[in-house]
């Protein structure tokens, strides 16, 4: 169940205020999570202990120069935080990294003193094009964005950072971050979505797609398994 309200209903709800844009999520089971789509203040009204999932900013795409080719750019790094202890009536500030614009990086995502760079745009073109570095990382002028943590494809492409992109780090969780892919991929001049740290695709052109803005999720504390 998701609500989009200034404030959750449920009983089992945590009691808060935000003043920005979020999504409450009741996951069942006295089990919950909060997406914060826009910067804002989250202050909590008790003492809470919570799990942090932080997404940056996706990098926008190359831009070609007449028939030259441009890569895609990186998607932000993604950060998970356990255990943080938040004490009620405290205004904890919380910043949403920004989609870069065509050939410009990504903004930063921080919130309960932990971060999430945003991707990297990628440089060159043609032969020399290099997709951006990332969480995935961009595509190469003839590949496509790197998923879920990998390298953007084709030549040249963008280096991913290694390990999932899901939320909270987990199999189970919902995937961000997915590189942009290069001017000659499946996804030529597309855009990131909002809130997915997506990175933009290159262009031929000069219409290279934006980077998704990022995003932060926060759960109640979930025991790690035995």
């Amino acid at each position: 169940m998701i609500f989009n309200l200034t404030q959750p209903v449920l009983d089992s709800a945590p009691k808060f205020t935000y003043t920005g844009t979020y999504e409450y999520i009741d996951d069942g089971a006295g089990n919950w999570r909060i997406k914060f789509l826009t910067s804002g203040v989250f202050t909590p009204l008790k003492d809470m202990t919570i799990d942090a999932f932080l997404v940056g900013g996706g990098a926008g795409g190359g831009n070609g120069i007449l028939a030259n080719a441009a890569p895609g750019g990186g998607s932000g790094y993604t950060t998970t935080v356990n255990s943080v202890q938040l004490t009620a009536n405290t205004e904890y500030s919380i910043v949403v990294g920004a989609g870069g614009t065509a050939t410009n990086n990504g903004g930063t995502s921080t919130a309960f003193e932990a971060t999430a760079n945003g991707g990297r745009s990628g440089s060159g073109s043609a032969s020399s094009a290099k997709g951006g570095n990332g969480g995935s990382g961009g595509g190469g002028r003839d590949g496509e964005g790197g998923v879920d943590g990998a390298n953007g494809g084709g030549v040249n492409g963008g280096t991913g950072q290694g390990t999932t992109t899901r939320e909270f780090g987990e199999s189970t969780g919902d995937l961000y971050a997915t590189g942009g892919g290069g001017s000659d991929s499946s996804t030529a001049e597309e855009s990131g979505a909002p809130n997915t740290g997506d990175g933009g695709s290159g262009s031929r052109t000069v219409k290279a797609g934006e980077g998704g803005s990022g995003i932060v999720v926060i759960r109640k504390h979930k025991e790690a398994a035995a």
